[in-house]
């Protein structure tokens, strides 16, 4: 039966077709897009950006889980795909994904088993993760043990933290005790330092640069110390940087360490589509002093106006199971109507409920109309992507040139 085949954002026949235009009225809204334009202007801007600073770049995938935009990323220079968990990396490996960094800590018996199975199935598969304790450090090696005597040592890395934030080592005195003891294991590999800046981002202005240079300066002083003491060998790795403040990793990390003492990667995560709210704002707000990409917003959610309620208020199809709303509500965008697309202005999102959005329009603005439909920018991609199986990767005509699954349960 036909209304079997309806579903969000796809098709109502195939819904892998990938030769229709979003609007020839065969998919459903709201629907979420992504602009090949935009992706190409940041795979070549962010693998500029690596080359001419001699780091490497190991995208954060937990991002968009897609094999088909980590195909993407790699064809542009990406080496290394960064999850968070097993069960992304697990996703991954299924679509035969061979380089992986868990930039996580990892203690429980069925994580270890599931990566110690995924590296018995592919010799050649390659995995990390972190420790940042003792504690752990005996735990892991206790499981290990147990279910991957057979396999080669497990790379790992030391995380460095900072006091009151998120996990990590603490103090250099912490990083070099975890440091020795996951060197002392037969089942451990220590390959070097990781770190996250992006914990200093609730933080602003020169506050929060000072925090960033001062924790990403000791993460230098750790990687040296652990290669002076011998617990690691050179060329260490040294992996930081988020979305946001990747520039600085560059001018700090790869500025004070010599490509013989550490092999610099950086993780960023939504440079691939970037966006119209949290990172478009803080990429133009951070200082660097060694260039930055030029960045493009390439993803959009379109939904339809389905209610006028009363004078100033609209109400669209799109809410809090479409798109990302934990750093800022989206940003409408676009307007389509009588098959023409032209820019919305004067209209802000105030809230969202689970599949509406409330639109503020303002007298200076094009008289909305039911069945209209309109774009959506988004802040945040990690949190749309995540609430989506399919998106169109479209042209500027919107006709789609290819479909991004994810693999988010």
């Amino acid at each position: 039966m036909r209304w079997r085949r309806l579903h969000r954002g796809r098709p109502m026949s195939d819904p892998n077709h990938a030769t229709q235009n979003v609007f020839d009225g065969t998919v459903q809204f709201p629907v979420l897009i992504l602009r090949q334009d935009a992706l190409t202007n940041n795979l070549a801007e962010m693998r500029g950006f690596c080359a001419d600073n001699d780091v490497t770049l190991a995208p954060h995938c937990k991002t968009h889980l897609s094999p088909e935009l980590w195909r993407m990323q790699q064809e542009w220079g990406a080496e290394i795909a960064t999850v968070a968990t097993v069960a992304q990396a697990a996703a991954l490996f299924e679509h035969g994904v061979r380089r992986i960094l868990i930039a996580n800590e990892v203690v429980d018996r069925a994580g270890l088993r599931a990566m110690s199975d995924m590296r018995r199935e592919d010799p050649g598969f390659q995995i990390s993760m972190l420790v940042d304790s003792i504690e752990a450090v005996t735990l892991i090696e206790r499981i290990l043990e147990e279910v991957a005597a057979d396999l080669p040592p497990l790379p790992v890395l030391v995380e460095l933290g900072a006091r009151g934030l998120r996990s990590g080592a603490r103090t250099l005195e912490e990083v070099i005790e975890v440091a020795t003891a996951a060197s002392a294991t037969r089942v451990l590999d220590l390959v070097g330092v990781e770190g996250y800046e992006g914990v200093f981002g609730k933080l602003s202005g020169a506050e929060r640069d000072r925090a960033i240079d001062a924790y990403l300066d000791s993460g230098v002083v750790a990687v040296r110390e652990l290669i002076d003491r011998g617990l690691v060998e050179a060329p260490a790795i040294a992996t930081f940087g988020g979305s946001r403040f990747y520039p600085a990793v560059v001018e700090r990390v790869r500025g004070a360490l010599s490509p013989s003492e550490a092999t610099v990667i950086l993780r960023s995560g939504c440079y691939l589509t970037h966006d119209h709210g949290t990172y478009a704002a803080s990429h133009a707000d951070v200082p660097s002093r060694v260039g930055k990409p030029r960045l493009s917003p390439g993803m959009e959610v379109w939904g339809v106006v389905l209610s006028l309620p009363e004078p100033g208020l609209a109400i669209a199809g799109v809410g809090k199971r479409d798109v990302s709303y934990d750093e800022g509500m989206p940003v409408p965008l676009a307007i389509r109507r009588d098959d023409v697309v032209s820019e919305l202005t004067g209209v802000s999102v105030t809230r969202l409920n689970d599949q509406h959005a409330f639109i503020r329009v303002s007298p200076d603005s094009v008289p909305l109309r039911i069945g209209d439909l309109i774009a959506f920018g988004i802040s945040h991609p990690c949190t749309t992507f995540d609430k989506w199986r399919t998106a169109y990767i479209v042209d500027e005509d919107y006709s789609v040139e290819s479909v991004a699954h994810t693999l988010f349960h």
